[in-house]
């Protein structure tokens, strides 16, 4: 028994530190990378990012308010595909399709009301390997600075 327990505790030490160490190295490339696009808009502190590889998708939901102004940035590794990004509200309607906008990866907008919106981040399929393609995605969020708001 003694033994079964010390194999658990290695097998569970094999797959999580990799895993984390992954993840930190996404977080540290949406730091580095994407971050600086963001200006002048001022970054919300949150680093969205994650390994993804060909034919994956991911939705982030966010919380925008009404009548600020947000840059959205999505960044990937060059060895990706251009992604997908849509941008939907709560009843799952388009409000934004880079596929409309040559893939942009950087998009400025005004919520015009408050609510919660979906980023839906698609990598394309290419099938032209066979090799999967895969790397970091980094999704994050600017606010304009020294935003007025009307009254």
């Amino acid at each position: 028994m003694r033994w079964l327990v010390i194999f658990c505790f290695f097998l569970f030490i094999a797959f999580i530190v990799p895993a984390n160490n992954a993840q930190a190295q996404c977080i540290s490339f949406a730091r580095n990378i994407a971050k600086p696009q963001l200006a002048p808009f001022i970054h919300d502190g949150n680093y969205n990012a994650t390994y993804m590889e060909e034919g994956e998708s991911a939705e982030l939901y966010k919380t925008f308010f009404e009548g600020e102004e947000y840059r959205l940035v999505v960044a990937t590794v060059e060895s990706l595909p251009k992604l997908r990004i849509r941008i939907l509200d709560d009843q799952r309607n388009v409000i934004f399709d880079n596929a409309d906008h040559q893939f942009a990866q950087v998009w400025d907008f005004e919520a015009k009301s408050t609510g919660t919106m979906i980023v839906h981040i698609k990598v394309p399929d290419t099938k032209q390997k066979s090799t999967v393609l895969g790397g970091c995605v980094a999704i994050l969020f600017g606010v304009k600075a020294n935003n007025t708001k009307k009254k």
